[in-house]
């Protein structure tokens, strides 16, 4: 069993891509949106009563909260962006990726050299409805959108075969 897959990137795709990847497990995705919530309330109530009191020094407990909390949120959701604004360069929009997809992982096969992943290389995994993001165990993004499979039956075997063959690590 071969199936085979070729295609480039698109930065829009790259983006998205590096977001799922990098998207918190579900635990944390609550935690985050209450400190998100908790976050606007208190930056909201500290900035209206530090204008009708002009008492800086008085809010000094509230302002530090609130920017505790915009670190924290910041530290979840920035730095993926930041990193796939570093990664996407003209030699990855460029580059064309080309190989297949086995019983045994994935090969990429490059002009200079081929690159290969076993699945148990292979530590996470994430898939939308138009591409599927996998993460090795040092850190590479694997990226596959619909678009590098030439049918649909190709597309769906390749997301049954990772779907069998890859072990995620959980995420809470």
């Amino acid at each position: 069993m071969q199936i085979k897959f070729n295609g480039q990137y698109d930065k829009d795709l790259f983006f998205k891509a590096v977001r799922v990847a990098n998207q918190p497990g579900r635990s944390a995705r609550i935690m985050y949106i209450l400190v998100a919530l908790v976050f606007g309330v208190l930056l909201v109530t500290t900035i209206q009563t530090v204008i009708q009191t002009g008492d800086f020094a008085g809010n000094l407990i509230e302002i530090a909260l609130v920017l505790l909390m915009g670190v924290v949120l910041y530290q979840a959701y920035v730095p993926p962006y930041l990193g796939a604004r570093k990664m996407w360069t003209p030699e990855l929009a460029q580059r064309i990726f080309k190989g297949a997809v086995t019983k045994n992982g994935i090969t990429y096969t490059f002009p200079q050299d081929d690159k290969s992943y076993h699945w148990s290389d292979i530590n996470r995994l994430r898939t939308t409805p138009s591409f599927v993001t996998l993460i090795t165990l040092t850190g590479m993004l694997l990226v596959f959108p619909r678009r590098f499979f030439k049918t649909d039956a190709d597309w769906q075997r390749f997301k049954s075969v990772i779907e069998t063959s890859v072990i995620t690590t959980r995420r809470k």
